[in-house]
């Protein structure tokens, strides 16, 4: 008889699935620490923004942020011809926007925390796909399930969507290379994907990611207070078997 066989009083054999297949009720630990760490440095990264745009730090990509052509060149309407020893006219001042910032400033910190997002998300996805984990969560309603299954997908995609527009904007408005020496340049103008802007497709997929965090929410509270399946202890820390 199978080790996995049991025999009743009655005489009828049971049979019970080993451990190992038996799906959990928890997610790993591992998952858990980087599922709310992320959460809260997503909610970080907000606020940096938010005080980097009052703070004035914003670099703005254009032709205005560069000095003009004859800034450090021989002036124009000067007379060659007399003996007066041409004179170059001073440098034209950096933008503001430049000067005072530093990797500690609100730009900097936003940029090491969408570094450490981007970093942590690897990370959760390699740890979710080596680890069991609880089953489906079902709502008893197939649309709900599918935009439930939908959600998940595009917050992944959407949180790698808006690191990577965010490393892009910043190695486009110098600012890789000005805090950690990697990068080029600045460059004029906004580099363009699919004919959009960068600057426009981080901040769209910064507004796209907070609706689908605000619709998973939502459903988790709706899981937990109407369906009442205790969704919320399923990504927390304790005992894992089912």
């Amino acid at each position: 008889m199978s080790t996995n066989s049991l025999t009743t009083d009655s005489g009828l054999v049971s049979t019970q699935a080993p451990a190992a297949a038996r799906k959990p009720r928890r997610y790993h630990p591992a998952l858990v620490a980087l599922h709310w760490l992320i959460v809260i440095l997503i909610a970080g990264t907000f606020f940096l923004a938010q005080s980097n745009e009052g703070g004035g730090e914003r670099f703005e990509p254009g032709a205005r942020n560069f000095p003009p052509p004859n800034s450090q060149g021989v002036n124009p309407q000067q007379d060659f011809d007399s003996d007066e020893a041409p004179q170059a006219r001073p440098p034209a001042a950096l933008p503001t926007q430049e000067t005072g910032q530093g990797v500690f400033s609100a730009i900097g910190l936003h940029m090491i925390v969408g570094l450490i997002i981007l970093g942590l998300l690897v990370i959760r996805l390699a740890v979710r796909w080596m680890m069991p984990h609880p089953d489906w969560a079902s709502t008893g309603n197939k649309l709900f399930d599918w935009v439930g299954n939908l959600t998940h997908v595009g917050l992944y995609l959407l949180t790698f969507a808006m690191t990577i527009t965010g490393i892009l904007l910043a190695d486009q408005r110098g600012m890789l290379s000005r805090f950690f020496g990697i990068g080029s340049a600045p460059t004029p103008g906004g580099r363009l994907i699919g004919g959009f802007r960068l600057g426009f497709l981080h901040e769209t997929t910064w507004i796209l990611l907070l609706l689908l965090i605000a619709l998973h929410v939502g459903a988790a509270l709706y899981h937990q207070f109407f369906i009442k399946d205790n969704i919320l202890g399923r990504m927390w820390f304790g005992k894992r078997a089912a």
